[in-house]
């Protein structure tokens, strides 16, 4: 994926709840996704918001070998 000169978005980052959002999250992103799709219920929101948030302004994630796009 490293090569896709086009946004790319990842679903099932979370497998149906097996990964906990802070390792899926941080995985996809890490790893070249530049959208996650995930589903969620309304009460978990606002958490998985603030996880995706604090996560995307880290070092780690911010200097991915595979650049941005959107």
């Amino acid at each position: 994926m490293k090569e896709v000169n086009k946004p790319w978005i990842a679903y099932k980052v979370l497998a149906a709840g097996a990964i906990h959002p802070k390792e899926g999250f941080k995985y996809a992103f890490k790893n070249g996704a530049d959208f996650i799709n995930v589903g969620m219920y309304d009460f978990q929101v606002l958490e998985d918001a603030a996880i995706a948030k604090k996560l995307l302004l880290t070092k780690e994630i911010k200097d991915r070998t595979r650049p941005w796009r959107a």
